[in-house]
């Protein structure tokens, strides 16, 4: 099944490649497209795919290399300068989002037990800045809106990333079972993680200004040596037994803030984002696979509710309150409340967790489930609301002016996971 796994999905990126622009015009985007490929596909072949190590480690290496690129898309030293909007929204919005979720699981779904609530919530609530690109990289949005949406997407899913791996070792420990190296939480893999993060991370950033002012290599070679440094990450923290995933994200944020900032440079990090696009319509269309994964244990009346209201109310709420006194006006504070799509994280933790824990661990069918109608909701919803809301904002943007949308602010980085063509 590897093998076929693999032949249909080179075939649909190439699809989808070729006819970018004809799926653009209808609005069709690659995860819509990879999403409904992957249930045609698994709803012919078994989901044996999902269990086997191979995914795993696709998935892993998926992870890594999008918490890297996402990391490293975030501008530290301008942040720090425009730093109101996004500190609010992952310092107050973000943990409130986690806990009015986390509540809300265990009330609907009292079954998933404290540790699973939290990974539930930990998986749904961050928010995905491929799904938003045309959010993001639309010009008629006020740049310090778009900024403020690409900061808390590319910063989001690794503060997630801690709380899942806390929650699945939880997980493991109730059922005796002990956790790869890579997924375990402690003082030690945690500071192991950061410090191999910060040394590969700075030291791969001078290296490639290095080679770039002395002419030693080709813009080429420099992006191959970008691609590989999460890569670099992930065999190093293996063999250290460090956290690689808190190493990849903390390693993106140190190579996107080194000095001569390497990570702005497009001919540099290209290969990286194309790298990451790809792997996305593989993360995408196994999640085709994960909403049939999600069925085939039954069905649940708790899970689209739940999965309604985490892309609504569980964010509209903490959105606004974190929001409160920043001086954005009230269709500003809906538009950055309704743009918090689901994506990449979101499959990717449900993916380790199925790994981890086992198909028929007893908070899978609920986690799964979850996830499964939160992505495919949120894929269909933004996707096909993205143009026309983004449209109407700013015309109203432009016609009101309000003075804190229209502040100055530094052009965001073009977003990961392209929704149009890989």
């Amino acid at each position: 099944m590897v093998d076929e796994l693999l032949a249909i999905v080179a075939g649909l990126t190439l699809v989808l490649a070729l006819l970018g622009n004809r799926l653009d015009r209808l609005d069709v985007t690659v995860p819509m497209a990879s999403i409904l490929a992957g249930i045609i596909v698994f709803g012919i072949h078994e989901v044996t795919a999902l269990d086997a190590s191979s995914v795993h480690a696709m998935a892993e290496m998926a992870l890594v290399i999008i918490l890297f690129h996402d990391a490293s898309t975030v501008r530290l030293g301008q942040l720090r300068r425009d730093k109101g909007v996004p500190i609010r929204l992952l310092v107050v919005g973000f943990p409130l989002a986690l806990l009015s979720t986390f509540v809300t699981g265990l009330a609907l779904l009292p079954a998933l037990g404290a540790a699973g609530a939290l990974l539930l919530a930990a998986a749904v609530t961050p928010t995905d800045a491929g799904l938003g690109a045309p959010t993001i990289l639309n010009p008629r949005v006020p740049v310090r809106v778009r900024r403020a949406l690409n900061v808390e997407s590319g910063l989001n899913d690794g503060l997630a990333t801690l709380l899942v791996l806390f929650a699945l070792a939880l997980l493991a420990e109730q059922e005796g079972v002990r956790l790869p190296i890579v997924l375990q939480v402690g003082l030690v893999s945690v500071f192991l993680a950061v410090a191999l993060a910060v040394v590969v991370g700075l030291g791969s950033a001078w290296f490639v200004l290095r080679s770039l002012d002395r002419g030693w290599t080709s813009s080429r070679d420099r992006s191959i040596a970008v691609l590989v440094t999460p890569l670099l990450l992930l065999g190093l923290a293996g063999v250290i037994g460090a956290n690689v995933f808190i190493a990849a994200f903390v390693g993106g944020m140190t190579f996107g803030a080194a000095p001569g900032r390497p990570a702005a440079d497009e001919s540099t990090v290209s290969l990286l984002e194309t790298a990451a696009d790809l792997l996305g319509v593989l993360i995408w269309f196994l999640a085709g696979g994960l909403v049939l994964l999600a069925l085939d244990h039954g069905f649940s009346w708790q899970w689209p509710v739940l999965a309604v209201l985490a892309l609504t109310v569980l964010r509209l709420v903490p959105v606004s309150i974190s929001l409160l006194g920043s001086g954005l006006r009230t269709p500003s504070v809906l538009f950055i409340s309704w743009f918090g799509p689901r994506g990449l994280a979101t499959i990717v933790f449900a993916l380790l967790a199925v790994e981890e824990l086992g198909a028929d661990h007893g908070v899978i069918p609920d986690v799964t489930g979850v996830v499964a109608f939160v992505v495919t909701i949120s894929v269909f919803a933004h996707g096909i609301s993205a143009r026309p809301c983004s449209r109407r904002y700013g015309e109203w943007a432009d016609r009101e002016r309000p003075p804190t949308e229209h502040a100055v602010a530094a052009e965001p980085l073009p977003a990961r996971g392209r929704t149009r063509s890989p």
